[in-house]
């Protein structure tokens, strides 16, 4: 008799076979089924406590990258988070670090973020 795989279908809606971790899709750590922790970033504050932040995108403004979270912890916080993306060596190794923006260039780069939004919203809709 062949073996029978089982499909488990989560609330994420994905068909991948079922595997077990703490996300409550019941996925590997490695799932890219597009639920929610996927996007989590931790980040330090200035005392050593790790704060989550939901990963939203990165974006080339003027020869550098930002990087736009929001506050995973805060369920009523809608505010945006931008920080410059840079990349700095230490000890041979290569590190990725986050520098808060300054608030000009915040709004400059908010609305930016905005201009995608709007975009996307717009070839989904032709789509």
């Amino acid at each position: 008799m062949a073996d029978e795989k089982k499909q488990h279908h989560c609330d994420c809606g994905c068909d991948h076979d079922h595997h077990d971790h703490d996300c409550t899709c019941d996925h590997d750590g490695d799932c890219d089924c597009g639920c929610e922790h996927d996007d989590i970033v931790m980040l330090q504050d200035e005392n050593g406590n790790d704060i989550p932040f939901h990963y939203i995108t990165t974006l080339e403004h003027e020869d550098a990258e930002y990087v736009y979270l929001q506050s995973a912890e805060e369920e009523d916080d809608l505010a945006v988070e931008i920080f410059e993306l840079q990349t700095v060596e230490e000890d041979g190794q290569l590190f990725d670090t986050l520098l808060p923006v300054d608030d000009d260039l915040y709004e400059v780069l908010y609305q930016k973020l905005m201009q995608v939004i709007v975009e996307q919203s717009e070839d989904d809709d032709e789509e």
